[in-house]
């Protein structure tokens, strides 16, 4: 990757794969997934994206705080972007290309994935590729993406117009999320362009 070469709009806009992974935390990740399935069976809805309410009082803040100073190691930016404020936890089912803009104008998203299944983030353009646990991908809210089968283009995604629970683990996606203000996180879509 050329980290001199201005970004296109295009491309500063599709998720970013960092290639970084936690590490502190890892292993609760299934478990926390596990947990997801019994208390929120109902909340991984197919073309929407839900806020796991009932995990909260199972995420220590020993644990979040620890996942923020991670975060801030591996990202090389300074720990206080990752307000605890910001924190949030949420799951869904496939979910065409879509942006956030109008609910989410100020902030980017740094996202830790626990469990993808067999569905990728994807941009307008490209085929979704798995995600391991622990991965941390950056997202743009005012660019448009996907949550699509792996191997498949946003643009082959059948939208599902049930917006139905989904309860196969393969199509299921839950991911941790801290909201992070534009400016602290403009240079990784600079260089990721």
């Amino acid at each position: 990757m050329d980290l001199a070469r201005p970004a296109s709009r295009s491309r500063a806009l599709a998720p970013v794969r960092t290639g970084l992974q936690i590490r502190k935390g890892l292993d609760r990740l299934p478990d926390l997934y596990r947990l997801a399935r019994e208390l929120c069976p109902d909340e991984f809805i197919a073309e929407e994206t839900r806020e796991l309410q009932p995990l909260y009082g199972h995420v220590p803040l020993g644990v979040v705080d620890t996942m923020r100073a991670e975060l801030a190691e591996l990202l090389e930016l300074p720990p206080a972007i990752f307000s605890r404020d910001r924190f949030s936890i949420h799951g869904c089912g496939p979910v065409g290309l879509h942006d956030d803009f109008f609910r989410f104008p100020y902030v980017y998203f740094a996202i830790v994935v626990v469990h993808s299944g067999e569905l990728g983030l994807v941009g307008a353009e490209g085929s979704a590729m798995p995600h391991p646990p622990g991965e941390i991908v950056l997202l743009d809210p005012r660019g448009k993406h996907a949550l699509v089968p792996v191997g498949l283009t946003a643009e082959e995604h059948p939208y599902e117009s049930s917006h139905a629970p989904v309860h196969d683990p393969a199509r299921q996606f839950m991911f941790l999320d801290f909201d992070v203000r534009r400016p602290d996180l403009r240079a990784w879509f600079r260089r990721a362009g």
